[in-house]
């Protein structure tokens, strides 16, 4: 009898893992993890931003009224000035935070909205890169957004920026996410005016949507679209176009975009030459050179997206959207250097599709180089260690004392920075109500322990304030420096009375050492922080004798 043939043993080979994720979960996933700790930790540092102030008043004012501003509510000078205050969803939740925790929770929430808008424009893209490739990707990124981690509706735009990339990216594999773009634009425009920054991203997804239905897989583009479908995009767009009129202010506050990208443009020489922030970073490289950290981590992150799309021409494949991005953003960066963190957020997702796709080899089935792994292991091992150098520098302020030397690792107020005590002197009875305060950060603070009933000659509200209050406002601070007694003329009202003068003991040494000398005013209040000068028949009538000058002459630096 014959034997019986064997059965045939089926070999499953070995599921291979993909490429991102070979390595072992703990150190895919705790890398970037370590990356958005370090983006926490050097957000932490104490308040010392000028605008604060005003913005925590006007929440205050908001939640008091049940009403959002519609004119100017600060300022004796453009007082009957329309006001489109589309911050006000941040000035309202700031105002609760800082009843509640005072500095302390702001400081940590606003670190927590930066580490939250960096984690998810970090996941946006790269999904073949390792966890190390991604940290290498986002590191640029990630120091330079810390160097504007101000207490500022700024970040609302980082998080909101940050979510569209999340969602345009996946929306061929999720089309049912583009119903969230509509909310997440009324969330935007109800905390920070650049909510047409979302708008843009749209637009370059919908370019790029057109040309690859064109090119259908050729030309070395990516495959044609097969969702979400072109009228699904049109229903879509509609829909966030229209949620930009969901804000108190319907069409005005849907254009303001507009009036402050005039700023950026026609009138840049103007704002440029008179505000830090709005100055392009070519001039503060010609001035200062590369002395500043924050803006060389940016001119490297600008040249290694760059050059990502070199490795991209070379492997002869194009896309269109994030070139469009790259551009686009550039350009807003090259305008000005308050557009460096949004720039950073978009560069850094850029760079990472571009080297994910770059990267990507699809793995030969049941094949492990063992020396490529010990190689990778070994990378993760070193970018590891860099991270905890980087948190380590943070925590012992060495990377305080390398950057800036103004962000101490630390919570709270920068100490003796804001007048906050000349402006509860100002609070007393038969006190003038109306002040010429310099710099800007003297006119929030005051604003915000007298506003709105006392009211500054001008503060940094550069959406109320007009060029024209700017520069009779530089008039006064340039006679009043050099002792021009015309400049009393310039702040007299149509009664012949005269505003108290606020000035900074810092950055207004000039002014008060002129104002002393103008005939006529009186020292009244002086600490290291800021002097007060009344017109002498207001002292007088108030009984308030001269003060020594002896405060001003040790005023305070931000801490190192």
């Amino acid at each position: 009898m014959p034997s019986p043939r064997p059965s045939k043993i089926k070999v499953v080979a070995p599921a291979v893992p993909s490429v991102s994720s070979r390595s072992p979960r703990f150190q895919i996933d705790w890398l970037p993890a370590g990356l958005l700790l370090w983006m926490f930790l050097a957000c932490c540092f104490p308040l010392f931003d000028t605008d604060l102030f005003w913005h925590l008043k006007t929440g205050e004012w908001i939640l008091q009224n049940y009403s959002i501003p519609g004119y100017d509510l600060y300022t004796f000078t453009d007082f009957d000035k329309r006001w489109i205050d589309l911050h006000w969803g941040f000035q309202v939740v700031a105002a609760i935070l800082y009843r509640i925790g005072g500095p302390n929770l702001l400081i940590l929430t606003k670190a927590a909205i930066l580490m939250l808008a960096l984690g998810i424009g970090c996941y946006a893209g790269g999904v073949h890169l390792r966890g190390w490739q991604r940290v290498l990707c986002w590191l640029l990124p990630a120091i330079t957004i810390s160097g504007r981690g101000y207490e500022r509706p700024e970040i609302i735009t980082l998080l909101c920026l940050a979510a569209w990339l999340w969602i345009v990216t996946r929306l061929e594999q999720c089309p049912r996410l583009i119903w969230i773009l509509p909310a997440l634009q009324i969330f935007w425009i109800n905390f920070h005016a650049l909510y047409i920054l979302g708008l843009v991203v749209g637009g370059c997804y919908a370019v790029d949507y057109v040309v690859r239905s064109v090119a259908d897989g050729k030309l070395g583009l990516g495959p044609a679209p097969q969702a979400p479908t072109s009228s699904t995009l049109i229903r879509a767009a509609g829909l966030c176009a229209a949620a930009a009129l969901v804000n108190p202010y319907f069409e005005e506050g849907a254009l303001f975009p507009f009036v402050l990208f005039r700023k950026f443009t026609v009138e840049q020489n103007f704002y440029s030459s008179n505000i830090g922030e709005f100055q392009q970073p070519i001039n503060y490289l010609l001035k200062n050179g590369f002395d500043n950290l924050y803006l060389n981590a940016e001119i490297l992150l600008w040249l290694a997206a760059a050059i990502s799309f070199v490795g991209l021409a070379v492997r002869r494949r194009w896309n269109v959207f994030r070139s469009l991005l790259f551009i686009g953003f550039s350009y807003l960066a090259w305008k000005a250097s308050r557009n460096t963190n949004i720039f950073s957020l978009v560069a850094g997702y850029v760079l990472s599709e571009n080297v994910s796709e770059i990267l990507f080899r699809k793995p030969a089935a049941g094949t492990i180089d063992p020396v490529r792994t010990r190689l990778a292991v070994g990378k993760e091992l070193a970018v590891g260690l860099g991270l905890s150098l980087m948190l380590l520098a943070v925590v012992t302020g060495e990377w305080n004392r390398q950057a800036e030397k103004i962000r101490p690792f630390r919570l709270g107020e920068a100490r003796e920075w804001y007048p906050h005590k000349a402006a509860q002197f100002m609070q007393r009875p038969g006190y003038p109500r109306r002040v010429f305060a310099s710099n800007f950060g003297v006119a929030s603070v005051y604003t915000y322990h007298n506003g709105p009933e006392g009211k500054v000659f001008m503060d940094g509200r550069l959406e109320v304030c007009s060029q024209q209050t700017f520069e009779r406002f530089n008039s006064i601070g340039q006679r009043m420096s050099h002792a021009d007694p015309s400049w009393v003329d310039l702040l007299r009202d149509q009664k012949g009375n005269l505003p108290a003068v606020m000035l900074d003991s810092r950055f207004s040494r000039e002014l008060i050492t002129g104002a002393l000398q103008t005939p006529g005013w009186r020292l009244v209040y002086a600490d290291r922080s800021c002097a007060v000068l009344f017109d002498e028949k207001v002292a007088d009538a108030l009984h308030l004798p001269p003060v020594s000058i002896e405060p001003i002459r040790w005023p305070p630096k931000l801490e190192s």
